[in-house]
């Protein structure tokens, strides 16, 4: 065989397995309970259907892949609702697309060495979270509605199991991904208290190229998640191994499965996502975080509703 005909040969392989001229998408994700849409289209090959190829980097908070997606370093970003409403208000360059999932099941985390048996049993004491994310709005939330006052400190997402295991803070509000941790490094000292004071929404959002100049590799990227929640519903097994699997022993297969019915999974827009927004860009504004006009319509301007509208329409619930 010629060079020629090896060349020919080798771009026909190619466009047969699918891996011809694939569209490199960055994405700023991690695998876990909140983004087993992204896993079980990545494991069960639905991007690469789309002729998507993913670079995936992990970050460890929302706001910081908002960052860096503003910043030109990726393409799409995985986060919590609550760095979007504090974008829009600051009118910068993104459009969110589509929800991936919901956490109904938030918690705060203590120790009963300290006494804990309730939420009042932090009266003066200092609970750990991370400002500028989710988990400051839920303990704010949390407190308020119980009328606790408690000293809030702000402690990186990795730090704040260590410090709860040191003693530096009596309890802590931290991502979901940490709450496995937290029983571990605690064993029998370990307390929680759960509340449905908040339900977070996760999201993916876009850069203004993606959205404008792309549109059709995000249109796959969004075909890609469809398939993935329909996999989801059918085969919730099949989507916890491949969930398990992608966390390389982060987190087991029978504490996925204990955990499941926490995080419900949704490809869409809706009314609810845009409550919650709304609810939480006054709140910003009221805590002096960001200084903005907020308003409902403002917010729903970066809800980029054309990867959704050329995939499936009847998955946007905006009024």
């Amino acid at each position: 065989m010629n060079i020629r005909q090896l060349v020919i040969s080798t771009v026909a392989s190619m466009v047969l397995t699918g891996t011809a001229f694939a569209d490199t998408i960055r994405l700023g994700s991690a695998p876990n309970l909140q983004t087993v849409p992204i896993v079980v289209a990545e494991a069960n090959g639905y991007f690469a259907e789309e002729g998507i190829e993913l670079e995936l980097t992990k970050f460890t908070s929302g706001r910081r892949a908002l960052e860096a997606l503003i910043g030109g370093q990726l393409d799409v970003a995985f986060m919590a609702e609550y760095p979007v409403s504090i974008a829009s208000l600051r009118e910068q360059p993104f459009g969110t697309f589509t929800t991936l999932s919901r956490y109904v099941a938030n918690r705060l985390i203590s120790k009963g060495s300290i006494g804990f048996e309730d939420i009042s049993s932090l009266e003066g004491k200092k609970v750990g979270t991370t400002k500028g994310s989710n988990t400051e709005f839920f303990t704010e939330r949390l407190l308020e509605t119980n009328g606790v006052s408690a000293e809030v400190i702000n402690v990186s997402p990795p730090d704040i199991v260590p410090a709860l295991a040191r003693g530096d803070i009596d309890a802590g509000v931290m991502f979901p991904d940490f709450y496995a941790s937290a029983a571990k490094a605690l064993g029998d000292d370990y307390r929680e208290f759960r509340s449905d004071a908040y339900v977070a929404w996760f999201v993916l959002s876009a850069t203004p190229d993606m959205l404008e100049n792309r549109a059709s590799e995000l249109e796959g990227f969004v075909r890609a998640l469809v398939k993935a929640e329909e996999y989801i519903k059918a085969e919730p097994e099949g989507a916890q191994m491949a969930l398990a699997e992608a966390m390389e022993g982060i987190m087991s297969l029978e504490m996925i499965k204990s955990r499941w019915a926490e995080a419900e999974y949704e490809i869409g827009l809706s009314d609810g996502l845009l409550d919650v927004l709304e609810v939480e860009a006054n709140w910003v504004v009221s805590k002096g975080m960001v200084e903005a006009e907020p308003s409902r319509e403002l917010i729903k301007k970066y809800l980029a509703t054309g990867p959704l509208s050329a995939v499936d329409a009847s998955r946007i619930t905006l009024d």
